[in-house]
């Protein structure tokens, strides 16, 4: 298989790697990464940069295919156009660095976000930061949304969590038993006086989880069939290969 546009963002960080004083840096001689190779083999296990490859797969994908993964997994049908946010959700939402999402889709109505592990471990608390960031988005345009949040992880849904939670049943459980007023007077004050409805968001929102091999699964049966010869379906084929050859790569999916 020949390189993909995955390979062309790390041969941008190896160029970084050389030449780090186009960052106003200097390159470092005592760091335990003292070659590519060992540089690379770092990166590419690094979930921050699984982050930055799912991002601008979701930025490229079309619309329809974030749909139809959204309705695999909620069991409805998603037909508005989601927006992508990238880093300035912090600034635009104004969560003050209390939420950092890893991927957040908002539509007219619906606002779904996407938390992926590669080593780590969720909690009960990041789940609450998830309802959090949907409180700021109702905030931001002034309307309530429906609310939906989706983990992504190796393994079983039981493998996510600190607390191996066996079920999302078992997971409700303990969310409801977690005193939610608490844990919003530790965050910025705009937000404490809208209690009732961060209650509400955080009872009813959606969640649901899907790993890795479900997700390459799910990507090849929407990669246009090899008949398809039109550059659409082309250039559709090599993104879609591109990310499912970087989870196979990583040992994340087959």
């Amino acid at each position: 298989m020949g390189e993909s546009w995955i390979d062309s963002y790390y041969e941008a960080l190896e160029f970084f790697f050389w030449e780090p004083q186009h960052l106003g840096r200097n390159k470092r001689t005592n760091t335990e990464f003292d070659t590519i190779e060992k540089a690379n083999a770092h990166l590419r296990r690094m979930e921050v940069t699984l982050n930055h490859n799912l991002s601008q797969f979701f930025m490229l994908a079309p619309t329809a295919l974030r749909n139809a993964l959204f309705e695999e997994l909620f069991f409805e049908t998603f037909e508005r156009r989601f927006r992508l946010h990238g880093r300035g959700v912090d600034t635009e939402f104004e969560l003050s660095n209390a939420v950092q999402p890893d991927l957040l889709f908002v539509a007219d109505e619906e606002l779904v976000s996407i938390e992926m592990k590669v080593g780590a471990k969720s909690s009960v608390s990041q789940v609450l930061k998830y309802a959090l960031l949907g409180l700021a988005g109702e905030m931001h345009v002034g309307a309530p949304r429906r609310h939906f949040l989706i983990f992504l992880g190796p393994g079983q849904f039981s493998d996510q969590w600190r607390e191996k939670f066996s079920s999302s049943a078992d997971l409700r459980r303990a969310i409801s038993s977690t005193d939610m007023a608490l844990f919003l007077q530790k965050q910025p004050v705009r937000f404490r006086e809208y209690q009732a409805r961060f209650n509400d968001i955080v009872l009813n929102m959606r969640i649901e989880f899907i790993n890795y091999p479900c997700l390459a699964a799910f990507l090849r049966r929407a990669s246009p069939t090899g008949v398809d010869d039109s550059p659409g379906a082309e250039v559709y084929r090599k993104l879609i290969s591109g990310l499912v050859g970087e989870l196979s790569r990583r040992q994340l999916a087959a």
